[in-house]
């Protein structure tokens, strides 16, 4: 459930952008109208007068903290209810106070000033919360028409010309409030598109400049060897040959699957390598444990390519396992390799590990990434 908040900065910025201009003027009508000071004209007729000057100052108040609220850009908040409770209740004082024949009259002052207040209050709200205010002082000021004033068709006729500015203008104003929130609405949802269209721009080129990298690096890797391969100067007997072929064709992999929507993409590159050591007949498998995540690509790219010597020079049998915790993703290629070098990692967010197991023939290399902070 949402929390109440009074007097807080906008929950959306663009609308109330939009509105500040109107705001703006309604607090400038709003403070014309009671600064005219027009009651005090009609001040000996006030039964009693202190109601009339309580609800002036009840409606002063509120325009104060509107044009405080407004310079700071901030909003009602749930403190408007009080506003609109307190705005009616100065409506009723004022009737209260009104001498028999006055409703309506240039003595009923608060009848063409309250409903500005409620614009103020309500601007940024739906015109029907406007409506049903505005709808309420007219009730309470013809309710007092009916009980104190001349219901005669000369009154009426004076206090329909009335309700026309009393009533009218401000629901006027609700109407605009209402056309420039939709507007707001609009230019937003075409804002957030074209900020998507852009984000998505970006990850495309930013995309395509790695899969570049990628390839040039591929190209200085697998290119010379091909070039061997090609000229004589390499033997594809050679074991060591064929290995540095299964590596590129392994990372070939690795690249072409960067593109494949998967679940989880760590586990999906190290399954092709698990694949590509299956076409050499080494019984390779891959298991994971945890809660997968997806590391940053060059992280994973790291992560990867420490099992590649493993499944490279593995006779028989190989195995990957991956662990995923909420403090570090580790990689661990087990197989049947005996002693082999593991190239030093040029990254220092992975730590490596490596040892001999005492058959002397099954070699284990861990490549670790903290996903977080180490805690001391």
């Amino acid at each position: 459930m949402a929390t109440l908040k009074a007097f807080h900065r906008a929950d959306d910025p663009t609308t109330a952008e939009f509105l500040r201009h109107l705001r703006i003027a309604v607090l400038i009508i709003s403070a014309i109208v009671l600064l005219s000071l027009s009651g005090l004209r009609n001040a000996d007729l006030y039964q009693p007068l202190w109601m009339q000057i309580l609800a002036w100052c009840i409606l002063m108040a509120i325009t104060c903290i509107e044009a405080v609220l407004t310079c700071r850009r901030a909003s009602w908040g749930s403190a408007r209810w009080i506003g609109v409770a307190l705005a009616l209740a100065a409506s009723v004082l004022s009737c209260l106070s009104l001498p028999a024949g006055t409703p309506t009259t240039a003595a009923d002052w608060a009848f063409g000033t309250v409903g500005w207040i409620g614009v103020i209050l309500l601007l940024d709200r739906p015109i029907i919360q406007s409506a049903a205010f505005l709808l309420a002082h007219e009730v309470i000021t013809l309710t007092n028409l009916l009980v104190r004033g001349d219901v005669d068709e000369a009154g009426i006729l004076n206090f329909i010309s009335g309700s026309i500015g009393a009533i009218g203008f401000p629901l006027a104003c609700a109407m605009a409030a209402s056309a420039l929130r939709d507007t707001a609405r609009r230019a937003e949802t075409a804002r957030a598109r074209a900020a998507s269209i852009r984000h998505a721009e970006h990850v495309a080129e930013q995309t395509a400049q790695e899969v570049h990298a990628s390839y040039a690096q591929l190209a200085l890797t697998a290119g010379p060897l091909l070039r061997g391969l090609a000229d004589g100067s390499l033997d594809g007997n050679d074991p060591k040959v064929q290995r540095a072929c299964w590596i590129e064709a392994a990372r070939m992999r690795r690249l072409f699957a960067e593109s494949d929507d998967v679940p989880n993409q760590l586990i999906h590159e190290l399954t092709q390598f698990v694949d590509t050591a299956g076409r050499r007949n080494v019984k390779a498998e891959i298991v994971a444990y945890g809660q997968p995540v997806d590391p940053p690509d060059h992280i994973r790219e790291l992560l990867g390519s420490k099992c590649l010597p493993v499944l490279a020079q593995s006779r028989s049998w190989a195995q990957i396992t991956v662990v995923f915790t909420p403090d570090f993703v580790s990689v661990q290629a087990l197989g049947d390799c005996g002693v082999i070098e593991i190239p030093p990692s040029p990254s220092t967010a992975i730590e490596t590990d490596s040892f001999l197991d005492t058959d002397e023939t099954t070699f284990c290399m861990e490549a670790q990434w903290q996903t977080s902070p180490s805690r001391s």
